[in-house]
């Protein structure tokens, strides 16, 4: 079987981290001035919903799932609506918060490099690190994010 030379990515920018995403992951990058807030017991990744295209979408900060922390969101801040990969999320799309808008990146051989975990790393939610030139990135466990929020929502 014959492996593509190169494979179009997009490079998502978090408040401390980024995200490496197959470019057809991304169907829109949003505002979050919609953003409703979630009920006072939600776990602390849970960001609320956002509507989009007559869907009301649920949305994590990577961060705080991962890491536990994540900075206050600002102005810059905005929503990727990621399609989802499994067929467990009503409306199959879920939000994730970025920092601007995603980068997008051709990938090749010589254009990526392995890197270390970092500590605090959730392995079950980060599939691989990477260095794309000199940016470090995080290779998500989509399936995973897509778990955490079904099982949030009560979706078997």
């Amino acid at each position: 079987m014959n492996l593509p030379e190169q494979l179009y990515a997009v490079l998502v920018a978090l408040q401390g981290d980024t995200l490496l995403l197959p470019n057809l992951a991304i169907a829109e990058v949003i505002a979050m001035d919609g953003l409703r807030k979630p009920a006072a017991d939600a776990p602390a990744w849970f960001c609320g919903t956002v509507s989009w295209q007559g869907l009301d979408l649920p949305v994590a900060s990577f961060e705080m799932l991962n890491q536990g922390v994540a900075e206050s969101a600002h102005r810059r801040t905005k929503v990727a609506v990621l399609n989802a990969i499994s067929a467990r999320l009503p409306g199959a799309h879920y939000g994730v918060l970025t920092e601007g808008y995603p980068h997008l990146v051709t990938l090749n051989r010589t254009a990526l490099r392995s890197e270390q975990m970092r500590v605090g790393d959730k392995p079950e939610l980060i599939l691989s690190r990477v260095r794309v030139a000199s940016t470090r990135a995080a290779i998500p466990n989509l399936e995973k994010i897509e778990e955490h929020l079904a099982k949030l929502l009560g979706v078997p």
